[in-house]
């Protein structure tokens, strides 16, 4: 009996011993090879969480939660544009005295970025019905150049909604004529005119707009201005009341038609589409072996 205790703990520490190197032999290794094929994941819900009516194999995880990157989808040189401007026409109907009219010229990188350049003309005959005078702008020419940002750059290109930036300028004359100075102490008008004013200005303009289309190339476009001077010089007798391309007021519109003419041949349904994390994936299942 003296010698059971230190057998008992023999037998003890030699079953923990061997039940450790069994154990240790039963491991399973992880396989974490990075070349390892990316293997097919069957889906049964589409990425809106609604369910399929038939199990889909995908390569490409439906994972939303990872962050998008601003990528683009479509081509480089996407498309091409030409528009009018006929907003200021529309206004003359309703009585506006001064008018600007334009042509634009448009191309579309990636349907995110459009560099734009515009040219038109601007007059003006203003008579106020209270005046005293008559300010009439003779026809000038004027020049703008600016981008657009699509922000629906991975949208539908027939659609947009945009911010921009123009710079525009302008050299023009106008003429201030039936100018009446009415004098209550001798009880005369004197009459004169100041004609052959030569001025010019630098300015831009910030804009937001819109753009659908209507029929197969063509679409309407909106856009609300606002416009600061940079630059301006004129005659030292006399204050320009109109600027062709800028209007009166620093607030002004544009109501534009355009045609759009495509560059890239790709067909719209052959565009790649974003799934998970913004990187290009061949919408459609793969087919089971």
């Amino acid at each position: 009996m003296r010698y059971s205790l230190p057998r008992f703990l023999c037998l003890f520490v030699s079953v923990l011993f061997f039940t450790g190197v069994f154990a240790q032999r039963k491991i399973t290794p992880v396989d974490n090879d990075p070349n390892k094929p990316q293997q097919p994941t069957l889906h049964y819900y589409d990425k809106h969480g609604n369910p399929l009516e038939e199990p889909v194999l995908f390569m490409a995880e439906l994972d939303t939660v990872k962050s998008v990157r601003p990528k683009p989808i479509y081509p480089l040189l996407y498309s091409a544009s030409v528009g009018f401007n006929f907003f200021d026409g529309i206004m003359a109907l309703l009585g506006q005295s001064h008018s600007s009219y334009d042509v634009s010229a448009s191309l579309s990188l990636h349907n995110w970025f459009e560099p734009t350049v515009e040219l038109g003309i601007g007059f003006a005959d203003n008579h106020p019905e209270n005046g005293n005078f008559r300010y009439k702008g003779k026809p000038s020419f004027y020049g703008k150049i600016g981008m657009n940002y699509n922000f629906m750059y991975k949208s539908n290109p027939d659609y947009q909604v945009f911010l921009g930036i123009r710079f525009g300028y302008t050299s023009y004359t106008y003429d201030i004529t039936d100018i009446t100075i009415n004098s209550g102490y001798w009880d005369q008008s004197n009459h004169f005119s100041i004609t052959g004013q030569r001025a010019s200005a630098f300015y831009g303009q910030a804009l937001a707009g819109l753009r659908v289309k209507i029929w197969k190339w063509f679409s309407l476009g909106w856009s609300l201005r606002y416009g600061f001077k940079m630059k301006q010089t004129y005659a030292s007798n006399s204050n320009p009341w109109f600027i062709p391309g800028y209007g009166t007021g620093a607030l002004n519109a544009t109501f534009s038609l355009f045609c759009t003419i495509p560059i890239h041949t790709k067909k719209q349904n052959e565009v790649i589409e974003t799934i998970g994390t913004g990187e290009p994936h061949i919408s459609g299942g793969i087919p089971e072996p």
